[in-house]
């Protein structure tokens, strides 16, 4: 049943005089009595956060690490330790340590962390532009589609193509050449 405007407004202004005279003055006899109560001091800790102890281990390698070393390092879980070995793949190895900023990491700061990691350039796979496909090529994460193509064209030019072709040629910024000068023969 649908109450009629008036109805409506005589029930707010009912409902605000039971509040203001039966309500509000129960409270305000409560709020006079105080009630203390008596908690024995006890230690609080700081925080809830407890210390793991921190074992000096060496440094560990990125490129032959597995997720499971890597989840030993502080602030590497699973996700992490996932993103980075899927990252290594895709790029071949790591030169430097500092290409773990490259990685979208949120929770984990690498320039703190960087010490714990080396990196051997010798286990970096390096791959033949020549015996790559296209779409193998474009899979590498510091080369998009049009510098890909710029490469297949010249490869398709010169027949055979080679990182100093590359050079040579200019087919690529000088920037971009230094950054995949590891990873390509």
């Amino acid at each position: 049943m649908l109450l009629y405007y008036y109805e409506r407004k005589g029930l707010l202004i009912l409902l605000i005089l039971i509040s203001c005279l039966i309500i509000l003055p129960r409270q305000l006899r409560l709020k006079k009595q105080k009630v203390f109560v008596l908690v024995p001091p006890t230690e609080i800790p700081d925080s809830l956060y407890q210390d793991r102890p921190v074992l000096k281990a060496d440094p560990l390698e990125l490129n032959t690490a597995d997720s499971s070393a890597l989840i030993t390092i502080r602030g590497i879980g699973p996700y992490y330790a996932s993103r980075i070995l899927r990252y290594r793949e895709r790029l071949g190895g790591f030169y430097a340590v500092r290409q773990l900023k490259e990685i979208k990491m949120t929770y984990f700061n690498v320039d703190s962390a960087a010490h714990l990691f080396t990196v051997n350039p010798q286990l970096i796979r390096k791959k033949d532009l020549n015996s790559m496909s296209f779409k193998e090529v474009l899979r590498h994460p510091y080369l998009d589609y049009e510098e890909v193509k710029l490469i297949f064209n010249a490869k398709n030019k010169y027949k055979k193509i080679s990182f100093d072709t590359l050079q040579q040629r200019k087919i690529l910024p000088t920037y971009k050449l230094k950054k995949i000068k590891p990873y390509f023969r």
